[in-house]
């Protein structure tokens, strides 16, 4: 399925959600969304538990033993990218998780250079294991290839266009050799003209042309009262007028000052409008009006995320969890990470759930770098920045849009990796990345479980 977002842009779409947004306040503006996970921070607070028992240990063994395997491997690629985004910047290319082969592929441009990104690496983080890291030549850095598509998206169309763009997608190719653009089969000669004309760039990278289809947007679950978490059901007033639409809860925020804040996605929700838990009956999606969360007061169309300020402060307005499985059961969500290829994530969004999908996990990273466009409910176009990912059985449907993306740490607690975007049928989701969320509004993580 792919995104559907339907609203006005509101706020600059690279840019924080509000400039003025920082540590201690979150003015009320004008937002749009779809709701997902929650994270941070140490220990329970057995009073909040409202979303179900408490704390779950009994997380899937399967699940435990991939994880068990596979979290040195994230601690590296994490390491890894720290310093590519940063001092090594200008070498930097891109990172591969081989969860079968336990390896991890830095690709970077200058080999010599790559040694001191590891070192680098190693000296910020002592506990990784640096045997596990090969290093891959690259022939362009991340840092180039993203504005080359940057150049290319800007050029071919403006963001919150009413029509159908020539541009549905650009992401970087996993080896760094170049860009991919999909754009749709009758606009596909268009495409090439503007890329042959040099939009992207003189020195710009190879870019391979292929036909595609459009994103398209996608709640434990049944929890009404607060403290809401993520994987809750959110009913709302979507961008189009005068309709309903149902979200997932998703990361739980909170300034400096106490306010809760509960981040879902932005293509949701209509701005400065209250959005309330499904009032009736488990199981039972009719867009009835439940007890109130809380109001829209901030959008971000590029990160695809909406920030609902809730009544609570300090815990009593949402918490760090998120729903997950058996039901009932929740767990402490603790710390963000970005998404690399080959990693494996899950995501909580509600109707999966209850249309007997559970909580999907083992969904493959395809591509950490794409820019896609996707249709709100209002007919606007918007450009969205993340991640896509895989699985062949399930990965995603409509009405999970917000949920929170996750890997799993423990059997209590999960990682935070970003929010459900848009899908593409059942098998291929698009999610946007946590860490990017959190610095757009430059406020910290909820730090209460």
């Amino acid at each position: 399925m792919a995104p559907v977002n339907s609203s006005r842009r509101e706020l600059s779409s690279k840019g924080g959600i509000l400039t003025a947004l920082r540590k201690n306040t979150l003015a009320a503006v004008m937002a749009t969304a779809l709701v997902a996970g929650s994270i941070l921070v140490t220990g329970i607070n057995a009073a909040h538990a409202k979303d179900g028992d408490g704390d779950a240990p009994d997380t899937d063994s399967a699940i435990l033993s991939l994880a068990a395997k596979t979290e040195p491997l994230n601690a590296i690629a994490d390491a890894l990218g720290e310093q590519g985004r940063t001092a090594y910047s200008g070498t930097y290319g891109n990172l591969f998780v081989d969860e079968d082969a336990e390896k991890v592929t830095l690709y970077v441009t200058d080999a010599q250079q790559g040694r001191k990104l590891i070192a680098a690496a190693k000296a910020a983080h002592p506990a990784i294991d640096t045997a596990l890291i090969k290093v891959a030549s690259a022939k362009y850095t991340m840092k180039d290839l993203d504005a080359q598509a940057d150049r290319l998206l800007e050029t071919s169309d403006a963001d919150g266009l009413t029509g159908e763009p020539e541009v549905l997608s650009v992401s970087v190719n996993p080896d760094n050799s170049g860009l991919t653009v999909a754009g749709k089969k009758d606009r596909l000669d268009s495409v090439r003209t503007k890329v042959a004309s040099g939009i992207t760039g003189t020195a710009g990278a190879p870019v391979t042309i292929v036909e595609g289809d459009p994103a398209e947007a996608q709640s434990w679950r049944w929890n009404d009262t607060a403290p809401f978490i993520g994987g809750d059901v959110l009913v709302g007033s979507a961008h189009k007028s005068g309709t309903v639409t149902q979200c997932t809860a998703g990361m739980a925020l909170e300034n400096g000052v106490g306010e809760d804040y509960l981040i879902t996605a932005a293509h949701c929700f209509r701005n400065v409008t209250d959005v309330y838990g499904e009032g009736d009956p488990e199981g039972d999606f009719s867009l009835a009006f439940g007890h109130k969360v809380g109001r829209v007061v901030n959008t971000n169309p590029y990160w695809d995320f909406q920030a609902i300020l809730t009544s609570g402060r300090n815990g009593a307005g949402t918490n760090s969890d998120e729903a997950d499985k058996p039901k009932g059961k929740w767990y402490r969500v603790k710390g963000a990470s970005y998404s690399y290829n080959g990693q494996s994530v899950c995501q909580d969004g509600a109707r999966s759930y209850y249309t007997g999908h559970g909580v999907p996990c083992g969904i493959k990273v395809q591509n950490s770098d794409i820019r896609y466009r996707f249709q709100w409910s209002d007919g606007s176009w918007h450009t969205v920045r993340g991640v896509k990912g895989h699985n062949g059985n399930w990965a995603v449907t409509r009405g999970d849009s917000g949920g929170l993306v996750f890997s799993v740490t423990n059997r209590t607690d999960r990682r935070a990796r970003g929010l459900v975007s848009a899908g593409d049928g059942h098998t291929d989701i698009y999610w946007t990345e946590a860490p990017d969320i959190i610095n757009a509004l430059g406020i910290d993580l909820n730090p209460h479980t």
